[in-house]
């Protein structure tokens, strides 16, 4: 049972299964592992995701200073332990992208109105194995499919460098700690959503309003 706190939500404890732990390649076993907070975005931790090489992922949007410098921070330091210097090279990959940035038609990458913030940074971090998923003051353990797009969590990541037929720094990710619920859904599925005319709802009637259900 859950202990009563102000985090009180729907969430439930997680079942007992076997969570991995992250595993680092060498590339990364020097980088730092920091927790950043922010807002999650369109996660895949129950089961991989095709689309990125079979992995679990999520976009993480922050608007937190003290996170934005931690992750400059952490990225300048694995560029240094890869390429002897701070400054990525020209052509490697930077994990940390502007949320407002836009496509070469000109488009926003990143379509959802949630990523419509003035200096908001945005990263996408993996790992080969489910992350450990918490809530609350107590850090409760939980099932990932209690974390949705738009929760608002603090994530353990760290960083490699690479550089074989392609150069850079990614993220890993390592832990999500539940915070609090987020108003609105960041998943796929959702962001076309924003876009939608929609009806006035005050005018609804449900079967289960309090004057009963309707005929």
């Amino acid at each position: 049972m859950m202990t009563n706190s102000a985090f009180k939500t729907s969430v439930t404890p997680a079942t007992k299964r076997a969570v991995s732990a992250a595993v680092v390649s060498p590339a990364s076993a020097k980088s730092s592992v920091i927790e950043v907070q922010g807002t999650i975005a369109y996660p895949s931790l129950v089961t991989p995701d095709p689309k990125s090489g079979d992995k679990f992922n999520t976009l993480m949007l922050i608007t937190d200073e003290d996170s934005k410098l931690a992750l400059i921070d952490l990225v300048g330091e694995t560029s240094e332990m890869t390429f002897r210097t701070r400054e990525l090279p020209p052509g490697a990959h930077n994990p940390l992208r502007d949320s407002n940035e836009r496509t070469p038609s000109g488009e926003y990458a990143f379509k959802h109105p949630a990523f419509r913030v003035e200096g908001g940074l945005v990263f996408r971090a993996k790992t080969g194995y489910q992350p450990e998923c918490v809530w609350g003051p107590n850090e409760t353990l939980i099932d990932p499919s209690e974390i949705h797009g738009g929760d608002q969590v603090v994530m353990q990541v760290s960083a490699y460098g690479y550089s074989n037929q392609s150069a850079g720094v990614a993220l890993s990710l390592n832990r999500v700690w539940l915070i609090s619920k987020g108003a609105t859904r960041i998943e796929r599925g959702t962001g076309a959503g924003a876009n939608v005319r929609r009806i006035d709802r005050s005018r609804l009637r449900f079967g289960d309003d309090a004057g009963g259900e309707e005929a």
